[in-house]
């Protein structure tokens, strides 16, 4: 194609837009929302010249008058450096920020400076990359437009990710477009996303028409069969024919083979149109195409390298292969970029990296100048592999666990020593399993085959056991750990130690937790830990799991204070690990203010990452303390933060404790009711995002509750509606069954007793009682000792006997904090009183019972309390304790609001929420009027719950 012809195709715009009316609307809306204060963001995924990057750029015009925009494209030689798109996409932005909280601050500039270290996660980064993009959009709105995003290296996406599901009321708009194959999006949930398909015929004739008004009907036929709705191949393949082409009198060049893609086609002319420039402007393409920075000066040092000037790039760009802006230099299109370095020689392509590895070197880039030295490497060279090990560290420091993995894997590949080169791939498993590429860690841990040091034995145990355990096998993680433990703590008693504890915890969620525990303890029996407090923790849990509980208990309780007593000594991750486990003594109060301790320190570090683990604690603690309305706020928070971090083995833990929720409120595990009775907080709004459905659904479609969960919900909606008969089996299945879980079990055995006595198997409740008794003197907790009298009292046939066992009962539950299982005391001892003609006494306690369960809510019991009124003459309203204020809000309001009262400004707010401070205004004024207030002074005197 001649230089004319060139511009004036350049000139009738980009290809990619002909026919693409849905999606020119879809960004139409998003820009217009952006100026209202609406933002959004939209993934748009579609094959290689579908239109992608035109549609980007007709966004970019369209954004440009009122708008700051931000712009960046992944490159695949760099896929492996943390954060080098945010690098591109952020870069000069930084000066701009004024209030970011200072561990937001940190993580940011540590990813986009690398001379600083950041104090977080890549989801940290993620918020604060939210937090600076709502800071820019104070002057103006701003609009991100990310392509090529799946060779974007995971930090990066992972941090844009977060930030686009959060953009909320801003005025911040994102636009992400990637290849449709690009597995990086598979998990890319709660994110609209546009599939871009081929043209039509119509679409496709037009946009020729358009292009070459000239070409001939039977040429045009051909180029449309050839471009199989490509709109980018259909323009280049035109661009290509000679005026005789065109008009049909001569035919078109026989080597278009029709069986090719028509991305293959389009590639086979820029790779004609860079064999046809001089060799320095391609040993300079080359260069371009193996640098993700598109720094012109940086480009000219690295070329001058390899004998180019910054004059041989004027033919570059007068072929329309790039474009230079400024200092900056573009492809015109992935595929010129790919043809630049993949249509290379060898010794050219190698050359070109180790240019580059200088030129970052003199930048002090030490990063990209290991990745370019490794890309100029072929065979083994240990100095390169120990240079990339080295800068392995650099990004674990920086939160590059992705890249870390990376890092890892290619040292290997230089490594000659099968030793060292395992050692390096246990590592590179290890940090690709905590950056949740599940299939790679896998890989690399069975390329690392047998290992014999301790150290690597321990760390390829602890990643196939973490695979094994997120695909629901907690039984094969528990064996591979047990095997590991046996292995190394003759050598390192402390790291065998570690191993068992991991172990221990498999044990606690494997399908049948006694006979691990008893495995495991028989395993380990003969190996020496020595006094390490990990050890005692673990053998205490086992123990336990086992049905030794008067010494389980003993030394469960003393690891629980060591815990607790040097939770400094450790990092925030392992404090997270090792605390808790006093949970099994049923000191619920005592693990639930240390957990919002944790919890506040999570937020406050930014550990996106750990902070799951810490809702769920506090999730299930605040069920067990009857908290409903705080145990669904957290779940559903904690649910979204798991399903957004790629942690779907909490999410089911999440939905297993809003199963439960939503069966003590009389409905089906898995309906979409929030916990005050509606049909979803305003609508269905239950993440306060405008996200209809079960929490979480948006996110994590597909996560179901765990089966012990998922068989205890429905034990207790039965139970709540008195199918006695079901609820007995459900309960038998959690207590004696596949499904039989310590703490399930624990809670589930009570029921299991009431249950039994409602129908004719009532032989079944005295053994149940009997375990929980047990339990109850191991572990000497008040309000266990209460339902054990009840449980008594329930099997009790003397009318004295039982009136004085729930008396008991009542007066142990007195301070006990469990509210709901002293409102079922009472309802069960209302039940008894009536049957006993003594509907006065009877219709006190119902009464209480009725209002603690209206509370909560807990809408099943609440109905069995009304109908027992109704039967000793009393016609209750259909609410005895009235709505609650907290039920008017959604529950991203509920929070927003509790952290307003406590004085804490919309920033401060949004950093402890992961949420940009505008959306922070936004859910405040939506609250202010359902509350009745009129201001955040006000908020102080509610009774928020």
């Amino acid at each position: 194609m001649t230089d004319a012809v060139r511009a004036s195709a350049a000139d009738r715009g980009p290809a990619g837009l002909s026919g693409r009316q849905h999606e020119r609307e879809v960004f139409d809306g998003l820009l217009r929302g952006v100026r209202e204060s609406r933002g959004g963001a939209v993934v748009l995924l579609g094959e290689a010249g579908a239109g992608k990057t035109a549609l980007l750029d007709r966004c970019a015009s369209a954004a440009a008058a009122g708008a700051r925009l931000l712009r960046c494209t992944g490159v695949q030689s760099e896929a492996s450096l943390p954060y080098a798109g945010l690098q591109v996409l952020l870069r000069g932005t930084l000066d701009r920020v004024r209030s970011l909280p200072e561990r937001q601050l940190t993580a940011l500039r540590g990813a986009i400076t690398p001379d600083d270290v950041p104090a977080g996660d890549r989801f940290l980064v993620g918020a604060a990359t939210l937090g600076l993009l709502d800071e820019l959009a104070e002057e103006r709105p701003v609009v991100v437009l990310v392509d090529d995003a799946h060779w974007l290296d995971l930090e990066t996406l992972d941090a844009l990710l977060f930030a686009a599901r959060r953009l909320g009321r801003g005025r911040v708009a994102m636009v992400i477009a990637a290849h449709e194959d690009a597995a990086a999006f598979d998990g890319a949930q709660g994110l609209p996303m546009l599939h871009l398909g081929p043209l039509t015929d119509e679409e496709g004739t037009a946009l020729l028409a358009a292009r070459a008004p000239e070409l001939h009907a039977d040429v045009s036929s051909r180029i449309l069969g050839l471009a199989q709705g490509n709109p980018l191949a259909m323009v280049e393949l035109v661009g290509a024919l000679t005026a005789a082409q065109r008009d049909g009198s001569e035919p078109l060049d026989a080597r278009e083979i029709a069986v090719l893609p028509a991305s293959w086609r389009v590639r086979r002319i820029f790779d004609e149109r860079i064999r046809a420039l001089l060799a320095p402007t391609r040993l300079l393409l080359t260069v371009a195409a193996a640098d993700d920075t598109g720094d012109v000066a940086l480009l000219v040092a690295a070329g001058e390298r390899v004998g180019a000037a910054a004059g041989d790039l004027g033919p570059a760009e007068a072929a329309g292969l790039v474009r230079v802006s400024g200092r900056r230099l573009v492809f015109r299109h992935p595929l010129a970029r790919a043809a630049a370095y993949q249509g290379a020689v060898l010794a050219e392509r190698t050359a070109a990296h180790r240019a580059l590895a200088e030129a970052a070197s003199a930048a002090d880039d030490m990063g990209r100048r290991a990745w370019h030295l490794a890309a100029a490497t072929v065979g083994y060279d240990d100095e390169v592999a120990a240079e990339l090990e080295r800068s392995a560290e650099l990004f674990r420091s920086r939160g590059g666990r992705a890249a870390v993995a990376a890092a890892y894997r290619r040292a290997a590949r230089l490594t000659e020593d099968q030793e060292a080169r395992s050692l390096r791939l246990a590592a590179a498993a290890a940090a690709a399993a905590e950056a949740g590429q599940v299939e790679l860690a896998g890989m690399l841990a069975d390329e690392a085959g047998p290992v014999s040091s301790p150290p690597a034995v321990a760390r390829l145990a602890s990643v196939r056991a973490a695979l094994e355990h997120e695909q629901g096998r907690a039984e094969s993680a528990r064996l591979l750990l047990v095997e590991a433990t046996c292995e190394v703590t003759a050598h390192r008693p402390a790291m065998g130690a570690s191993l068992l504890f991991e172990s221990t915890a498999m044990a606690w969620e494997a399908p049948d937790p006694i006979a691990a525990a008893r495995h495991t303890r028989a395993q380990v029996a003969g190996l020496d830990f020595g006094e390490h407090p990990v050890h005692r923790g673990a053998a205490g849990v086992l123990d336990m799991l086992a049905g030794d509980l008067v010494d389980g208990a003993a030394a469960v309780r003393e690891f629980a204070d060591h815990v607790v007593r040097t939770r400094h000594e450790r990092s925030l991750t392992d404090q997270v690990r090792l605390h808790g486990w006093d949970v099994l003594l049923g000191e619920y109060r005592t693990v639930h203010d240390e957990a919002v301790a944790l919890e506040r320190e999570c937020r406050v570090e930014g550990a996106v990452g750990v902070l799951p683990r810490v809702l769920l604690r506090l999730a299930r603690l605040r069920l067990f303390l009857g908290r409903h309305r705080d145990a669904y706020t957290t779940a559903v928070e904690g649910l979204e933060i798991a399903c957004d971090t790629g942690q779907r083995h909490l999410a089911t833990m999440f939905s297993g404790v809003l199963a439960v929720l939503a069966a003590l409120d009389g409905k089906e595990p898995g309906a979409t009711e929030g916990p005050d009775g509606t049909d979803g907080p305003e609508g269905g709004d239950l993440l306060g995002r405008g996200s209809a459905g079960q929490p979480g659904q948006d996110l994590c479609p597909d996560v179901v509750p765990s089966p012990f969960w998922l068989t205890r919900a429905h034990g207790l909606l039965d139970l709540g509606l008195g199918r006695y008969d079901r609820a007995l089996q459900h309960f038998a299945a959690l207590t004696g069954g596949p499904h039989r879980h310590l703490m399930v079990s624990v809670h589930s055995l009570p029921d299991q007793v009431e249950a039994a006595m409602r129908t004719e198997r009532a032989a079944e409740a005295g053994p149940a009682a009997e375990s929980f008794a047990r339990w109850t003197g191991a572990t000497g907790t008040a309000w266990a000792r209460a339902v054990e009298l009840r449980c008594r009292a329930l099997l009790t046939a003397d009318a004295a006997t039982a009136e004085e066992f729930y008396e008991r009962a009542l007066a142990a539950h007195e301070g006990d904090g469990r509210p709901f299982e002293e409102a079922r005391t009472r309802l069960l001892y209302g039940e008894w009183l009536r049957r006993a003609k003594r509907r006065a006494d009877a219709r006190e306690e119902l009464t209480v019972a009725l209002k603690t369960f209206e509370r909560m809510p807990a809408a099943a019991w609440a109905n069995r309390a009304r109908a027992e009124l109704r039967a000793v003459g009393v016609a209750p309203a259909a609410s005895v304790a009235g709505v609650a204020l907290v039920d008017r809000l959604t529950v991203q309001e509920l929070r927003v609001v509790r952290l307003a009262a406590t004085g804490l400004s919309n920033r401060d707010i949004g950093a402890r929420l992961f949420l940009s401070p505008r959306t922070v205004g936004y859910h405040l004024s939506n609250a202010y009027p359902k509350l009745g207030v009129t201001s955040r002074a006000a908020l102080g005197a509610l009774d928020l719950g």
